[in-house]
């Protein structure tokens, strides 16, 4: 195909823009795939990512999108024929008093009557599903379908097989759009023009800055959770852990090393696009991570990073037509959350593209109030 003449381009090629170009591809659609790095290199979130495959905690409209990922993530690594890593060991969300286990009650409750697979456990079965996790525990919820997966290997199989089906991917160099008064024509990169009738912002943390430079103003801000991770340990921990009240977000990798999460903030560099580890950061999940589950309490720590996420103003996505600019669309502001909903994704916003419904995305419109401002 020639190259520059797609059909589509997608700026950006982490998780969420390599699953949307390997969605178009599978549909014979010609795509172009733009990105200043290789898929999943630093200090994008698709490197930096935990690797969490959840479906509790979600804002209820992501959930017709995380539905519809859970039913894919069993058979990502037969459909790539490479391995993401996908360990459905289930995911247990904790907590500690009266008040936060009637509250989860009541999430637990909604989330089942729209069709997640998630249901209460007390302490005593949460301790036989984690041993190891705090006296103080009272209950718990736990979705069993749920699990992990290496955010690299899962980014880079869309990748590869996106370009099996014939997506170019273009790496090196920065992407600008190019605009015609109310209409998107193109892109430039690295000195060459690329023209297309639908272009695809996926840049993560980079897509506001990307947007600001054509006036369209997008409600999301980078951030930079750190993460930890630990020297191997024997095996005992199946399912991934969070918990109301605490910032934590805990695994254990194949490998036997722990890996901590939970949104402890980085010093982040919002111009050069860039972030710095904190210290009390580390020393702060860490110690929250030690009062939660005691067998990290032998452990070591062995690297601690950071990486840039967009986050939306209201912690959801913007996915969809950008308002005021046609055949110009946007997949950003997933607020942490968007690597379970990655392959989900990839499929409603192929259909859009190719005129079809795709009304999983309606309620993450970026026409929505506070979104997007043109101008």
């Amino acid at each position: 195909m020639g190259a520059t003449r797609p059909d589509v381009l997608i700026v950006g090629g982490g998780v969420i823009g390599s699953s949307i170009a390997y969605h178009l591809a599978r549909r014979r659609t010609k795509v172009v795939v733009l990105d200043q790095a290789q898929p999943a290199t630093p200090p994008s979130a698709s490197w930096a990512s935990a690797g969490g495959v959840r479906q509790q905690r979600r804002d209820p409209r992501e959930w017709a999108l995380t539905k519809a990922a859970a039913c894919r993530w069993p058979g990502l690594a037969e459909e790539f024929g490479a391995d993401v890593e996908f360990r459905q060991g289930g995911h247990l969300h904790l907590v500690e008093t009266a008040g936060d286990r009637q509250a989860l009650e009541e999430r637990v409750g909604r989330e089942r009557d729209a069709g997640l697979d998630v249901r209460i456990v007390d302490a005593a079965e949460a301790r036989t599903l984690a041993p190891g996790i705090a006296e103080s525990i009272v209950a718990a919820a736990f979705s069993a379908s749920d699990g992990q997966a290496n955010p690299v290997a899962t980014t880079r199989a869309f990748a590869a097989a996106a370009s099996a089906r014939g997506a170019a991917y273009r790496t090196g160099a920065p992407a600008g759009l190019v605009v015609d008064g109310s209409r998107v024509r193109g892109t430039v990169a690295g000195g060459e023009t690329f023209s297309a009738g639908a272009v695809v912002v996926a840049a993560g943390a980079w897509s506001a800055g990307l947007l600001r430079q054509i006036g369209a103003h997008v409600s999301i801000v980078p951030r930079g959770p750190q993460m930890i991770l630990t020297e191997p340990a024997p095996p005992v921990l199946a399912p991934t852990i969070t918990a109301s009240g605490r910032a934590l977000s805990l695994k254990q990798l194949p490998t036997g090393a722990y890996f901590i999460g939970g949104g402890w903030p980085s010093n982040v560099d919002d111009t050069g696009m860039a972030c710095t580890v904190r210290d009390d950061s580390v020393q702060g999940s860490w110690r929250v991570a030690t009062e939660t589950f005691a067998p990290l309490r032998t452990c070591r720590i062995r690297q601690s990073w950071c990486g840039l996420e967009a986050e939306s103003v209201d912690g959801v996505p913007l996915i969809g037509a950008v308002p005021g600019i046609a055949g110009l669309y946007v997949a950003a502001g997933f607020s942490g959350h968007g690597f379970q909903l990655s392959p989900s994704v990839g499929a409603a916003v192929a259909a859009l593209l190719h005129g079809e419904p795709a009304p999983e995305l309606d309620p993450l419109s970026p026409a929505r109030p506070g979104a997007f401002a043109v101008g």
